[in-house]
């Protein structure tokens, strides 16, 4: 009895989430954004993937600063953070943008969140960039 209530609770949930999603998608730009933000991220993905097989010590450099030179050293492993924050803000700002579709100023709340979410692969895309001019260069 309790098991099949929960599974209609369940069900139903994923049916409104859906609905969610599908009216966050009938916007143009929307599209736009999570494609940009998919194609950003793979390239992301990419970058860490390169980053990591081409190097042959046990530490790697994650930040260099003009002032001071370098200033945080890792394991090779610590440059797969990059992809996953950029992946947790791009979700969480999705999330948001659930939030307020049925709101007035849902497509204004749209460009703001996801438009952030893009420019924030963009940033850690040009961040991996940097990474790896500092290690093999």
């Amino acid at each position: 009895m309790t098991y099949s209530n929960f599974y209609a609770r369940f069900y139903t949930s994923l049916q409104r989430l859906g609905e969610v999603v599908n009216s966050v998608l009938k916007f143009y730009p929307a599209k736009l954004y999570l494609a940009a933000i998919l194609l950003l991220q793979a390239l992301i993905w990419f970058q860490a993937i390169s980053i990591n097989r081409r190097l042959s010590s046990d530490l790697l450099i994650l930040h260099y600063n003009i002032d001071f030179g370098v200033n945080s050293v890792g394991s090779p492993e610590k440059i797969f953070l990059y992809p996953l924050l950029g992946l947790a803000v791009a979700i969480i700002n999705f999330v948001f943008v659930t939030f307020f579709v049925r709101r007035k100023e849902s497509k204004f709340m749209t460009h703001l969140f996801l438009g952030s979410a893009t420019f924030f692969e963009v940033f850690l895309s040009l961040a991996l960039l940097a990474i790896f001019l500092i290690n093999f260069r």
